[in-house]
């Protein structure tokens, strides 16, 4: 399995698409409590789902992990996970994952410049005021530390998703052959 993680707008996204599209993984659809954006689509971006059905699903064991993040809850069905998935999360998920020693897992964070995300954000045409919430909420949630473990970390300022997604690709099936 895939794990992507970083900031808004990291690339995480498009590249886990591109992964899907070109080289026959599939997306770990996640659940999550917060409102569709733009050009979003339920059961394609994310499960949107209410708070009251979220809290049921916690108390059902439905999730292999789940988080708070940016105002919203997030989580990852246990379900859905397999070698040829990819999962995008966040810090506190991915120690999720670790903590539960789960097989097969490669991790990778994807760094950006601020100024490079802000573009995107702005792209994407997400909301001035939300943009500049994320990137300092991100400031926090996206130390050195927070991600320590991750296996790779690549900067995706520089590289096209195509070639960022063959990186994490190639990476992927090397540390795979080595376990």
């Amino acid at each position: 399995m895939i794990i992507l993680i970083g900031p808004s707008a990291s690339g995480k996204t498009e590249v886990a698409k591109e992964l899907v599209r070109k080289y026959g993984y599939h997306k770990v659809i996640t659940y999550t409590t917060r409102s569709m954006r733009i050009k979003e689509k339920d059961g394609i971006d994310y499960h949107f789902i209410s708070l009251v059905s979220f809290s049921q699903k916690i108390e059902e064991g439905f999730f292999f992990e789940h988080v708070f993040y940016n105002g919203n809850f997030y989580g990852t069905a246990k379900a859905d996970l397999d070698d040829k998935s990819v999962v995008i999360l966040e810090p506190k998920g991915f120690l999720a994952y670790e903590e539960k020693k789960a097989e097969n897992i490669v991790s990778f964070f994807l760094d950006s410049t601020e100024e490079k995300r802000r573009l995107r954000m702005k792209e994407r045409k997400d909301d001035e005021m939300k943009i500049e919430e994320r990137i300092l909420n991100d400031r926090k949630t996206f130390d050195t530390a927070s991600v320590q473990d991750v296996d790779y970390i690549l900067n995706s300022s520089d590289l096209s998703i195509c070639e960022l997604s063959k990186e994490v690709d190639n990476l992927y099936r090397r540390k795979i052959k080595e376990a």
